[in-house]
């Protein structure tokens, strides 16, 4: 009995100022709006735990920034740095829940009160290459505190959550550890070959590397599962530096002038292109690096080079609904 996941309504992120980091996150994603508040709680094993959150949304991609003062994500965030953390899931059903938890194996790390709703820590990180996960009822899924109005518009169109990409060791033990919790059953397998991609940039500069990945769905949720084989890639770079976790998220596809336009504006800025390839005649891949000004989030954009090149890429339907979404 796999746990009830239908979908992702934030995605979270450790930072050592949350305020800080929504403002150019509000230059990025063009959040403007956010609300700011301190969260308080005792883990499971009576620890107490404090933290300062900045949530906002885009075009309903919701982002809840974490600044931890004391307590179990304080821990997170000197051991492993700046970066994402964890997904936030709606959870309609506690019982369900706590049903599912208990076929699982998965604990409860902690719990508490927010907003006149409830939030639900799970000890999923170990099991699920450094995703942690967290349940949290509709009353605790709006966005309390101070209201923050930050300027800035979106560097390009905030679509939805395509995928959240997770780094691990091994791919095929990864699969099947999310087939089992979270009840992921169908996989797209995609290999990355720079011999068979040209143009395949490391920071700017040629590069030969390859991967492997996979991209599975359940519900509204999409998990892409990377595993890096040979050369520099940022994948590996994200191994070396904090272990198996979440990595990136993708949230636009854009054509490639819109993309080139992006990336020359945001350079400036610290945010450079870390990766990049193509699949001629059908799509280009790449990924921005947060680096400090997002708090470590990597964020990738598909840049379609033919308007049926999903179709070509995947030619099933049901293939193309795993990797893109309805």
């Amino acid at each position: 009995m796999p746990l009830p996941v239908t979908a992702i309504a934030r995605v979270g992120v450790l930072t050592r100022d949350c305020r800080a980091a929504a403002a150019q996150y509000a230059r990025f994603f063009g959040i403007n709006n956010w609300r700011v508040a301190d969260c308080a709680g005792r883990t499971a094993d009576g620890n107490e735990y404090a933290h300062r959150q900045a949530v906002g949304y885009a075009n309903g991609v919701g982002f809840e920034l974490i600044e931890p003062q004391s307590g179990l994500w304080a821990d997170e965030l000197a051991r492993c740095g700046e970066g994402p953390s964890h997904v936030v899931i709606p959870a309609p059903d506690w019982a369900a829940l706590t049903q599912a938890q208990a076929a699982t194996g998965l604990g409860t790390v902690a719990e508490h009160e927010e907003h006149g709703g409830r939030r639900r820590l799970l000890d999923s990180r170990t099991a699920l290459g450094g995703l942690g996960l967290v349940f949290a009822d509709a009353d605790a899924l709006i966005p309390h505190g101070e209201p923050l109005h930050l300027p800035g518009d979106a560097i390009l169109p905030v679509q939805k959550l395509y995928q959240v990409s997770v780094m691990v060791r091994d791919l095929d033990a990864a699969k099947a550890r999310f087939r089992a919790l979270l009840g992921v059953e169908v996989w797209v397998d995609i290999g990355i070959d720079s011999a068979q991609m040209p143009g395949c940039e490391y920071y700017g500069k040629p590069v030969e590397h390859t991967a492997r990945l996979a991209i599975g769905r359940r519900g509204g949720a999409c998990f892409e599962l990377v595993e890096p084989l040979s050369g520099p890639t940022v994948y590996r770079d994200a191994l070396d530096r904090r272990g198996e976790c979440v990595h990136h998220i993708m949230v636009s596809l854009a054509p490639p002038q819109d993309f080139q336009r992006a990336a020359a504006e945001l350079a400036p800025r610290g945010i450079v292109v870390g990766q990049s390839a193509s699949i001629p005649g059908l799509m280009a891949f790449a990924y921005f690096d947060g680096g400090q000004s997002l708090a470590g989030l990597f964020v990738e954009v598909i840049q379609p080079l033919a308007d049926n090149w999903l179709e070509l890429m995947f030619p099933s339907p049901e293939i193309a609904r795993i990797v893109v979404g309805d």
